[in-house]
Order: structure tokens, then C-alpha cells, then sequence
């Protein structure tokens, strides 16, 4: 699901760049989120313990 995400994420930013000339100031923020999306997915999916949130403890 989070490789799902990234790629909608591209999606995002792709659309975003297309229409750039179109949308003003409010293209900055579409990429910023794209980017963020990207990211968010991509370490969700490749982390340690394969989850958005580590919990680690040591005994």
C-alpha cells in the first residue's frame, strides 16, 4: 500500500508540473505535498520494522 502511495504521489506531481502555469502560488504547496506524500510512503515502506511508527526498547 505505501508503494501505492508513492506512486500516487508522482502522480501528484506530475499533474502539478502540468498545469504549473495555470494555478498560480498554490502549485508550490500541490508539490511540497507531493513530495511529502512521496517520502512519507517510501520510508513507511522501507523502514525497520516496516511501519510509520518505531517503537524500540531496550532491556
Amino acid at each position: 500500500m505505501a508503494i501505492f502511495g508513492a506512486v500516487f504521489g508522482v502522480a501528484i506531481l506530475v499533474f502539478g508540473f502540468v498545469n504549473a502555469n495555470k494555478s498560480g502560488g498554490f502549485i508550490w504547496l500541490w508539490l511540497i505535498a507531493g513530495v511529502a506524500i512521496i517520502g512519507f510512503n517510501l520510508w513507511a515502506a522501507f523502514s525497520k520494522n516496516g511501519a510509520t511508527e518505531v517503537i524500540s526498547r531496550k532491556e
